[in-house]
């Protein structure tokens, strides 16, 4: 979980992953060596953040997970083969679905226009918005098994909105994009 906390790469680690991938034994070694590094930092950098205002949290999350996508696309260009790489791009885009219109690698890739970018900002604000009480209820220690279909649903309905603000072309894209679905769940 902490992994998926950095960014939809990180799923690379993943079992599961890694045999959709169909890497070598070689490639597995090289990638899970570098697991226990990755999450002993990711808990220090964590362990920072327990007294940060929400805002600075936010934004002090974000630029570690930057950095951390950094550091493992270095790991994973010098362990997978091109079409491995593509792959696991393509099933990080599913896990984020279409937030990931935020990145500027992916907005550039769909052509998102000026009016549409604006269109996701205050839908992204409109999601954070309604995610607010459900994290509140989550962190007064709100049951797991009531809070994650909340949050589904949410996430659900503003990807529907996402969607929605694309052109026929840029869905074409996206799906392009996307690849053959993959899911985690057995």
């Amino acid at each position: 979980m902490m992994l998926q906390m950095l960014g939809p790469r990180f799923i690379v680690f993943r079992d599961k992953v890694q045999d959709e991938l169909k890497l070598t034994g070689d490639q597995r070694g090289k990638l899970n060596s570098r697991v226990d590094t990755i999450l002993q930092e990711a808990q220090e950098f964590f362990q920072t953040l327990q007294n940060a205002k929400p805002d600075e949290r936010q934004k002090r999350h974000a630029e570690y997970a930057q950095k951390a996508t950094e550091k493992l696309d270095n790991v994973l260009k010098d362990t997978l083969t091109p079409d491995q790489l593509k792959r696991v791009k393509q099933i990080g885009l599913q896990m984020e679905g279409l937030f990931a219109i935020g990145h500027p690698d992916v907005s550039k890739e769909l052509n998102i226009t000026d009016d549409q970018r604006k269109q996701f900002m205050t839908i992204v604000r409109e999601l954070q918005s309604k995610m607010e009480p459900v994290f509140k209820q989550a962190q007064e220690g709100g049951d797991p098994q009531e809070i994650r279909p909340k949050i589904m649903k949410i996430r659900k309905d503003h990807e529907a909105k996402l969607e929605a603000m694309l052109s026929d072309a840029q869905k074409k894209q996206w799906k392009e994009m996307v690849g053959k679905p993959f899911t985690l769940e057995d």
